[in-house]
């Protein structure tokens, strides 16, 4: 089953970001660059805080983005930024996370491939199992964390 990236109700990690004034590019909206930074910050925290607790050191990458951008974001304001695992594979997972305004409003959904990486060969390699069986609890759970 295929989740809605822009339906709020499925991420349980979010992270509030304020927008700021070195944001604004020329068209007097939030750049599309500050929206990634913004998803980017929810993502890294929400792979330290929810996704590595417990389990063995391993690393990801970021191999693909897959952004779509919904709506204008104005200075000043807030966002909230969102971060779930929605699929897992022998050598990837994917994470799904959402931008929202200070109304609520979806502004961007982002899908990452993120990728697992061989700190020696500097080439893919397949999740421990540990790490695997992990990650795919938390990509099937309801919103993105742990039971």
């Amino acid at each position: 089953m295929a989740l809605d990236l822009a339906d709020r109700g499925i991420y349980g990690f979010v992270t509030s970001e304020h927008l700021r004034f070195a944001d604004v590019d020329a068209n007097g909206h939030i750049n599309n660059v500050a929206f990634l930074q913004l998803l980017e910050s929810a993502r890294v925290s929400y792979l330290r805080e929810i996704v590595r607790v417990g389990l063995p050191p391993f690393r990801l990458v970021v191999g693909r983005l897959e952004v779509d951008f919904k709506r204008q974001m104005f200075y000043p304001g807030s966002a909230t930024a969102c971060a779930r695992l929605v699929e897992v594979h022998d050598r990837k997972c994917v994470v799904g996370q959402a931008l929202f305004d200070g109304d609520g409003n979806c502004t961007a959904v982002l899908k990452v491939i993120m990728v697992s990486l061989n700190e020696e060969t500097h080439r893919s390699m397949p999740f421990a199992s540990v790490v695997r069986e992990t990650l795919c609890r938390l990509a099937a759970s309801p919103n993105g964390l742990p039971s």
